[in-house]
Parts: structure tokens; sequence; C-alpha cells
């Protein structure tokens, strides 16, 4: 099922100086102001070139005073729009998912948009369903996770006008703005730190990659890194599918085994991997960092708290939800510029699951 939330207009405003026997429109805002009903419907869209910053003051104070509120559904319909938005994320109950919700809400709520938020559970049915949903509720733009089995959907959405963004997962072969964590440059500085602490056997252990770009380039990057430092760790990369009963166990086993009296560390492609692989390891009487060293990517809020604190790498979730929104707009708003990917920084925090050899 669909959640859908709704986040309420318009601008920020002041507290109000007078009380209003009825609601106000926007013909009480421009006599107020002293502007015409024109004015007022530019400055409710944004279209500040033409307005003095004098004359904008003025009527945001206004619109204050009289506790104005635009009519979402009017301003739809006279502009052809239902200034909503959707998302469609991968995975609601995953804090990179929700933290990135977070962002895309900020600036909905900032300019006037509502948001419908879906949930797919990585299910491709449910996202095409979601994706026709959504379609037939005229939403302006559209942000998506995407699993990677829609793409038809998805260019039928942009033949309409809708501005299509993707998070998290690159399609280049759809040609939409995309935002991203840099995961070469987030993974390179992670694998850098790893071998100046002396580690001589570091396994990656993913979810299957296929159609993920972010797991296939922390595991490309992985490998090339390794191959290139001439590492004896270039082989020990671990696809595990959790829907496989037991898997994550057996292939933890087969690492331990093979590097038993060796400096080792494990490294997780997500905070999700990480924290089953730290159950394991409880499960089994190992400790970190003595008889293991652990890190991941996504520095969720546990990893500091979990002794002696989880090496993590940070992703920029908020920041890549606010970005995202402000393609979205401007895309509503007619540019018309070349399909741009922008890739965010992750930040390595170092702590203590992963000590020096030399301690």
């Amino acid at each position: 099922m669909a959640i859908v939330k709704l986040v309420n207009s318009v601008k920020s405003l002041s507290k109000p100086s007078k009380q209003q026997s009825h609601r106000s429109t926007i013909g009480d805002v421009a006599r107020e102001a002293g502007v015409s009903k024109t004015t007022i419907s530019r400055y409710l869209s944004g279209q500040f070139d033409s307005i003095s910053e004098q004359t904008r003051k003025r009527i945001e104070q206004t619109i204050a005073d009289l506790k104005y509120r635009p009519n979402r559904m009017a301003r739809g319909l006279k502009r052809d729009r239902s200034f909503s938005i959707g998302m469609i994320v991968a995975d609601i109950t995953n804090p990179f998912s929700t933290s990135i919700l977070r962002g895309v809400e900020d600036v909905c709520t900032k300019h006037g948009y509502s948001l419908m938020v879906c949930n797919t559970d990585n299910d491709p049915v449910k996202e095409k369903e979601y994706i026709m949903m959504l379609q037939a509720h005229r939403i302006d733009g559209l942000i998506i996770n995407s699993t990677g089995h829609n793409n038809e959907y998805l260019h039928e959405l942009a033949e309409e006008q809708t501005p299509v963004v993707l998070v998290d997962r690159k399609m280049p072969e759809l040609g939409f703005d995309t935002v991203v964590t840099n995961n070469v440059q987030a993974t390179t500085e992670a694998m850098r730190f790893f071998l100046q602490q002396g580690y001589e056997r570091i396994a990656f252990f993913t979810q299957p990659v296929e159609k993920v770009s972010s797991r296939n380039e922390r595991s490309n990057t992985f490998h090339q890194f390794l191959a290139q430092a001439n590492h004896p760790s270039i082989t020990d990369v671990y696809v595990v599918d959790f829907r496989e009963n037991g898997q994550l166990e057996q292939k933890l086993e087969a690492y331990l085994s093979s590097s038993q009296g060796q400096f080792r560390l494990l490294f997780a492609v997500n905070g999700v991997m990480q924290l089953k692989i730290l159950n394991v390891l409880q499960q089994k009487g190992l400790r970190i960092p003595e008889d293991i060293a652990v890190a991941c990517f996504d520095d969720l809020d546990w990893a500091p708290v979990i002794p002696p604190g989880i090496t993590t790498i940070a992703q920029p979730t908020y920041e890549i939800g606010v970005n995202a929104m402000e393609r979205v707009l401007k895309r509503i708003m007619g540019d018309q510029s070349p399909a741009e990917t922008i890739e965010l920084p992750g930040k390595l925090i170092i702590r203590g699951s992963t000590p020096s050899k030399t301690k």
C-alpha cells in the first residue's frame, strides 16, 4: 500500500497582526499591498525578476498580516499543474531512504508542493504500479530510487513532460538527472586507509549488484584498488542474497576459515549488511576489533554506540534529497539543459573498529 505524505504549502509566514473574520483572497492581498493581482500571482509563483525587493517584502508582510493561504487547486487548474511531487523509495525502513526523504520534503515545503511517497520494497511489480498511480494523479515531478526494471514507464512519464530525477542508483540509458554519492571517491578513501592500517585480508560483502549502480561502483572500486596495490585480498568479494537462508553465514565462514591468523577486516556495502554481519559475528563469539575489524557504508545512528564504535562512510543523504528536488523544480520551470549527474562526496568516519596493526 502506498505511503502518502502531504507537505503543507506555501511560504514561511510571519506572525499575523490582524484577526480575519473571513478567508482572505488574492484581491484582499493586492489591495492591502497596493499592487495588482497579477503581481501577487507572480510573487506566489516565485517569478521575482519583475518585482522589486521593497515590493516583495511588502507583499510578504501583507500575506502574513492577512493570514492568506493560496488555493492550491485553483493554482493547479489555472497553470495545468497539480503542485504535487511523487517520490518512490526502494525501502522506507532504511534510514538512508528516510534521510533523503527529509531533504526532498523540506524543499517541497519551501516551494508549496505536496509530496506523495511510495515504498516498493525493491519489488519491480510494486514499482510499476506506483509509477502508474502517480501518473494518474498528475504529479508535476518524480524522484525515484529505481529497481531498474521499469524504464519504459519512466520514459512514458518523461514524454508527458513530467521531470524524473533518479537518486542513489545511476541509469545512464534513461537520460535523466541523477543525484548520488560519489562511490568511487568514498570507497577509494576507505581502501587507502585500510591499507595504511596494515590489513592483510580485506573482504567486501555486498548484496547482488545487478542493476544497482552504487553496489557495482563500490565493488569495482574495491577490486581495482587492490589490483593496483597487488594486494592478496583482490578476490575477497562475497555476494550475498538475503532471500537465501544461511547464505551469509556460509560465506562468512568461508572467509573466516581462509583468513585465520591474518590481520583482517570485513567491509560491508551498506548498513543493512553490516548489522547482519555483526549479528553473525556475535553468534560466533568473535570480538571487534580483537578478532576481526569491521567497516561499512552508511553512518547510521547505531554506528558510534556499538563498542568500540564502527568505522563508516557517511553518505550525504539529506543533501541528495535537497539536490534532487531542486533539479525537479528547475525542470518544472522550463530548464531544457542536458541531463546532469550530481555526485556528492562521502566522508570516512574512523572509529575503534579499524585499529592499526601496530597497536
